[in-house]
């Protein structure tokens, strides 16, 4: 399922490549809140892996997108309590963060964060193999996980809103989709099919012929932009393009 939610994990920033690979454990992240009652608060679980204290800040970001579908993120302060918001860890020890939504109690849209937790630089010393000598070492490694408040109803809708032939600067045609989540919930593309129509002509794309699309994630409110190698089967122009796909269920 985290696979299918398109986790968002991104890659461990480390200092120094002949460090472990994580210093610490973080889970879950990918969460979802109920705008009231006990589901307005989640519990988040941090363990230090590494042979050295670790020390931790917790940050909260509202997440929207731009009209590509780049992540666009807005330091949030106000809607959420994090208990602790930052933490020493010792080696081996574990710790609960807990999160609490506090905003609006009924929204119309689902909304969307990323909680990021970030390590911060303890130096420390490490004497190098071989040698007496002793360097100072810095390590950062960071977690960033999708929260959703959800609304009581709504769903899903995505539709696509613009189809345009392209070239690329080397000349290969492409068609430009424009797809826009008009729901009230983040559409996550299931075995999502495009029906391209031009000049009377018609086909349907889908699986391999169009990967970009499949589990991709558009958030409530946004659109998201992609290009697709041109069906051979069509007449390179103006076309009209429609979507059909179901959506994971979270």
């Amino acid at each position: 399922m985290l696979k299918r939610l398109i986790p968002a994990l991104f890659g461990c920033l480390l200092a120094l490549s002949s460090l472990p690979a994580a210093a610490y454990e973080f889970a879950p992240i990918v969460a979802q809140f109920t705008p009231n009652g006990s589901g307005a608060a989640r519990t988040f679980v941090v363990r230090n892996t590494h042979e050295e204290p670790v020390a931790l800040q917790i940050e909260m970001f509202q997440r929207s997108a731009d009209e590509t579908g780049k992540e666009l993120r807005q330091p949030e302060y106000d809607d959420f309590i994090i208990t602790p918001p930052q933490l020493v860890l010792a080696p081996g020890q574990s710790q609960s963060i807990r999160v609490q939504w506090v905003g609006d109690s009924d929204p119309d849209m689902e909304l969307s964060y990323r909680m990021i937790v970030e390590q911060l630089p303890i130096p420390y010393a490490k004497e190098d193999a071989g040698s007496n000598r002793v360097t100072d070492i810095s390590l950062g490694i960071r977690y960033e996980a999708a929260l959703y408040v959800v609304p009581r109803e709504g769903d899903p809708a995505a539709e696509i809103t613009h189809a345009d032939p392209i070239e690329t600067e080397t000349g290969e045609k492409m068609l430009r989709l424009t797809i826009k989540n008009t729901g009230q919930r983040r559409a996550i593309l299931q075995d999502p099919s495009v029906t391209v129509t031009t000049n009377g002509q018609s086909t349907t794309l889908s699986g391999d012929s169009i990967p970009v699309l499949s589990n991709y994630n558009i958030i409530a409110g946004t659109q998201a932009v992609f290009d697709i190698p041109w069906p051979e089967s069509l007449p390179f122009g103006p076309v009209s393009a429609s979507l059909s796909t179901d959506y994971y269920k979270n």
